[in-house]
């Protein structure tokens, strides 16, 4: 189909496509590599190059089979991981000059004059009213509901058995409900390839705080569908660290890419092979409760402050996780302060969730932080203009921000497995929709989601469809570091392989203050970011020379 497809419209072939997809095409009438990848990047496409190569794979660990791509870590991205907490919000990787391909961009290699084209070949057209009326609202709803279902009924044809991840959170549950009612009332795939029941996997945990088996369990019971769970644990995380951080190939953010593995790894023994599973709604509805703050500060900056306390004032009456942030900008919007004086207090309330400037100069090298330091100026800048323009920020989030790295997460621990993970909320006709709306569609009356919670109206179970305490894929991770602390101490003891990023007795000091806390979060965060770094660099130290000829 591609060949076809390529043969007949050329470059222009890619907007024919819909799904997920990396490839490399040798055109041997142009005597040219032409290379694309899928637009939101849902797969991998890596690539290194030099004066007379140009090396390219799916995984960085399948470059270094070429003796020419170096295995030198990129001390940027590890400054930008440990003192930023982001990753893959760039083109660059780990690894000094490997690269992957942007998402919606294509490559043409021509061997003959060594010169190589980059472009982008999709991006969404973004609405940027905070309103409409109700009768464009109503249909952009049922729009929704109508290519939601059909992006499921396309990621739902296979000829090997298929099964989907289940939350309980609104997104992997309109996915299982949609899915069921497609197997069994419109016969969308073999029923041999199913059998009597769809099934569903779930991680588990004992502590309620982060288990959601009360709302997977409505789902089950609308569906009737086999439950396949998994409980992951402190022994089994640090037993499977290694192989996660191998499939990885670079350090990760936090342990929920640990219980996703045992998801996966739950699928493969259950003999499925193909997942359907719901990233990216939470970028292209406003799902996380952080987009409060940069849709009020946005309503402000247009002069639409009775909309922004209306949002407020809904958004406040819920509670939760946003409670802190609404009522600071409560406060701002119906102070008397000057309109300046209200974004900056916005603002500075709001700022990225960074490393605390004390322990990141107590555990960065100096040389480091002085070296890429700039790099920690324009994030917070950038974070700033984003929060003043809410569109924006979620297109930024799909991207550049959070949804890149979890596609990377998803993509690494399902092939670990030989799976395939499918995402039905990345239909490219979805993500159009969905950047088409108004910024009422996407927090509006204080409910996040609110196009995607109306469109399931009848779908979902009403407990699920207006859940209001979202969790995430959250893991027990303070408590299962607390756990491990003999083991955590053991590896960031004495002369660290990642002593040219990180300071060996700063991380020491820092870590036992971290260990004696009684509730600290975010710092067992960044412990496990510097326990990976320093695992990661052991395993980059341990690679094998290359191969020559």
């Amino acid at each position: 189909v591609i060949l076809a497809a390529y043969r007949e419209w050329g470059h222009d072939a890619l907007r024919r496509f819909n799904g997920m997809f990396a490839f490399a095409l040798w055109d041997t009438k142009r005597r040219e590599l032409f290379c694309a990848r899928d637009r939101l990047g849902v797969k991998p496409f890596y690539y290194f190059r030099d004066a007379d190569n140009f090396v390219f794979a799916s995984e960085i660990k399948a470059l270094f089979a070429h003796p020419t791509v170096p295995r030198t870590p990129n001390p940027a991205a590890i400054y930008d991981y440990l003192a930023l907490k982001v990753v893959d919000h760039t083109a660059d990787t780990f690894f000094s000059g490997i690269h992957h391909l942007p998402a919606a961009h294509y490559l043409v290699v021509r061997p003959a004059d060594g010169h190589v084209t980059q472009r982008r070949w999709w991006d969404v057209v973004i609405n940027d009213d905070a309103d409409a009326s109700d009768t464009v609202r109503r249909q952009q709803v049922d729009e929704l509901t109508e290519v939601f279902r059909d992006a499921v009924r396309l990621r739902l044809r296979s000829d090997v058995p298929v099964g989907t991840c289940l939350s309980g959170g609104i997104d992997s549950s309109a996915i299982a409900i949609t899915a069921n009612d497609l197997i069994f009332r419109e016969h969308a795939i073999p029923q041999d390839l199913i059998g009597k029941h769809q099934k569903t996997f779930t991680a588990c945990f004992d502590d309620p705080r982060f288990d959601e088996r009360k709302f997977s369990s409505l789902v089950l019971e609308k569906t009737g569908a086999d439950s396949y769970t998994v409980f992951p644990s402190a022994e089994g995380l640090w037993s499977d660290l290694e192989r996660l951080l191998f499939h990885m190939d670079e350090p990760f953010s936090s342990t929920s890419q640990y219980s996703q593995f045992c998801v996966m790894r739950r699928v493969s023994e259950a003999g499925v092979k193909v997942t359907l599973d719901g990233q990216g709604a939470d970028e292209l509805f406003a799902g996380y409760p952080g987009y409060y703050g940069a849709l009020i500060t946005t309503l402000l900056m247009r002069g639409r402050a009775r909309q922004a306390a209306h949002e407020l004032r809904a958004a406040g009456a819920m509670g939760g996780r946003g409670r802190n942030t609404l009522e600071l900008a409560a406060r701002v919007a119906y102070g008397l302060m000057p309109f300046a004086s209200q974004l900056r207090a916005i603002a500075g309330r709001l700022r990225p969730n960074l490393t605390p400037e004390a322990r990141l100069s107590a555990v960065v090298r100096p040389e480091l932080d002085a070296q890429y330091g700039h790099r920690r100026r324009e994030l917070i800048a950038g974070q700033e203009a984003r929060l003043r323009d809410f569109p924006r920020r979620l297109h930024y989030d799909v991207f550049h921000g959070s949804l890149p790295a979890l596609l990377r997460y998803e993509d690494r621990n399902s092939m670990a497995f030989s799976i395939e993970a499918r995402t039905p909320f990345l239909d490219y006709r979805l993500v159009e929709l969905a950047f088409a709306m108004p910024m009422s569609q996407k927090i509006g009356n204080g409910w996040t989601k609110r196009a995607l919670r109306e469109s399931l109206e009848g779908v979902l179970p009403p407990e699920i469809q207006w859940r209001t305490d979202k969790k995430g894929f959250v893991t027990p991770e303070t408590i299962w570091l607390r756990e491990l602390q003999p083991r955590v101490r053991d590896v960031l003891s004495g002369t660290l392989a990642s002593a040219d990023y990180l300071d060996d007795h700063g991380v020491r000091t820092e870590l036992t203050r971290a260990l004696a806390a009684t509730n600290e979060g975010a710092y067992y965060t960044d412990v496990f970011r510097w326990l990976l770094l320093e695992m990661w660099m052991r395993s980059v130290r341990a690679m094998p020379a290359p191969a020559v000829g």
